[in-house]
């Protein structure tokens, strides 16, 4: 057999557990704890394959160099690469890049709408956590002039932020006061859902936020602080109506804001809808490009040992455990954003294909460079390994297995140094 086609094979056969995950994905979801377990043997055996199959070699053919500018390029690639890729659509293929993303995007939200709304100093009643809880409950709303927001005598059933223009409130035919940006009202509603106390007409054209009683009580279950919140906005409302009281400086409104910022948490709920929604903005191709760079280090290396002679036991065993979670949860994922089977089946099909064909270019390329460039090579691929195990497999095994992790990540480094050690 060839050297070249050798590489093909054993890429193919290192990638060919992504189809694996992918049916365990898209047919059965097995308990986290087994999920995590699986995770975890295949964290150590990774860990221990970078040490002995690529750490060591290269060392003792190059040096040390080779090894500081390889795994620093590595993870370095690595981290640019997919934060691109990320963002192109590619983070449902991971759990934690899907968190990452929901984070950042409620992040992105939460300073447009605190932009527009910050202003409201009602709304500096509610603590950074309060605060934030809200913004993904608030609707934007556009009215003209002459529509009424609010009907005396009509069941309270939300409230209201004015980002803009002016609008009147009645008491039967008798105007008593005008509101404008930065006030809010209706706020009672959400507390009592008793009947509106007074009309208020949009005299301008204006654009709000709209609060929902029936969704501020369905985030109620989640943040029943939400209530003493509204309580400390009304008991700020009386307080300013009989008497002064000083204004925010600029200084306390962007403490505020930066606060408010901060305290953006990814355990909020996310209804479905929502999820496809942010789906929508995933796209397969960036899924298989991502999950390509996932991979492209581990064929890589792989090809490596086959053009240098190497057997690589050890890692490929690890390769083969270490790709079933990933396209498992990436799989999973799909699913959830609507993906047909038949259309994650072609996807990982398609990096399993392309990640042979990797291992066979790097066999190629063992005998066309040196052994100082076949170093950095291979600390490169190092280098991207150590970062997948970092931001994504560990992680993602503790947050769903907790410490019992720990013992299949010991087992998973040493069965795979047994391995190592037997090659020596």
């Amino acid at each position: 057999m060839s050297v070249p086609f050798a590489a093909l094979v054993q890429g193919l056969l290192g990638a060919s557990s992504l189809l694996v995950g992918a049916i365990l994905g898209i047919a059965w979801r097995p308990a986290r704890s087994v999920t995590a377990a699986i995770m975890a043997f295949g964290s150590g055996t990774l860990l221990s394959a970078v040490a002995y199959d690529i750490t060591l070699p290269a060392f003792q053919s190059s040096g040390f160099w080779p090894l500081v500018v390889g795994f620093a390029l590595g993870g370095t690639l690595f981290t640019v690469i997919v934060t691109y890729i990320d963002n192109q659509g590619g983070f449902i293929r991971h759990p934690s890049s899907s968190r990452r993303f929901l984070y950042h995007h409620r992040q992105d939200e939460a300073s447009e709408v605190l932009d527009r709304i910050g202003h409201v100093e009602m709304l500096h009643s509610l603590s950074p956590a309060e605060m934030q809880a809200i913004i993904p409950l608030l609707k934007p709303l556009q009215v003209e002039p002459g529509t009424v927001l609010c009907q005396e005598g009509a069941p309270g059933d939300s409230m209201f932020l004015i980002v803009e223009g002016d609008a009147d409130i009645f008491k039967g035919s008798q105007r008593l006061a005008a509101l404008g940006p930065g006030e809010m009202f209706g706020e009672m509603a959400l507390l009592t859902g008793e009947e509106r106390s007074a009309t208020v007409q949009a005299r301008t054209a204006m654009e709000l936020y709209e609060l929902d009683k029936v969704d501020f009580d369905a985030m109620l279950t989640y943040a029943p602080q939400l209530s003493s919140g509204l309580s400390r906005i009304l008991a700020r409302r009386l307080r300013e109506t009989t008497q002064s009281t000083a204004k925010p400086t600029l200084a306390e409104d962007d403490h505020w804001r930066r606060q408010v910022l901060d305290s953006v948490e990814i355990d909020i709920p996310i209804s479905e809808q929502q999820f496809k929604e942010l789906a929508q903005s995933s796209a397969p191709l960036a899924i298989l490009v991502g999950t390509l760079i996932d991979n492209i280090p581990e064929a890589l290396v792989i090809g490596f040992h086959v053009g240098s002679g190497h057997t690589g036991a050890s890692f490929l065993m690890a390769v083969f455990i270490s790709n079933i979670p990933e396209s498992m949860s990436s799989s999973i994922g799909m699913r959830q954003a609507g993906t047909s089977a038949r259309r994650i089946l072609a996807l990982w099909g398609g990096a399993v294909i392309l990640s042979g064909l990797t291992a066979m270019v790097g066999s190629l390329t063992v005998d066309v460079v040196s052994e100082w460039v076949l170093a950095v090579a291979q600390a490169t691929a190092g280098g991207a390994i150590l970062a997948v195990v970092a931001s994504t497999m560990m992680p993602e095994a503790y947050e769903m297995g907790g410490g019992s992790v720990t013992f299949s990540t010991i087992a998973g480094f040493l069965v795979s140094f047994w391995l190592a050690s037997s090659a020596f």
